[in-house]
């Protein structure tokens, strides 16, 4: 079944507004999210979560991490 020239039309321009709208809802709720974190208990949130993202990285790879620290030691020990 061939659509007519003007369904495809429609289809198009009811596509591209959606596409539009969904672009302005992502833009309002993106600049929504940086005021939020750019406040005190933004910050605050941020801070949080970076000490409970390092706290499980040094977790999950202390050995590395003591490895890496004696390497460092011994090669700037005599500076």
């Amino acid at each position: 079944m061939k659509r007519s020239r003007n369904s495809v039309y429609q289809t198009r321009y009811y596509r591209k507004k959606t596409v539009e709208a969904l672009r302005a809802k992502n833009k309002l709720l993106n600049e929504k999210i940086k005021e939020l974190l750019d406040s005190p208990e933004g910050k605050a949130y941020k801070n949080r979560k970076a000490r409970e993202y390092y706290k499980v990285y040094r977790d999950k790879n202390r050995e590395k991490i003591t490895e890496y620290q004696k390497e460092y030691r011994d090669l700037y020990e005599y500076i």
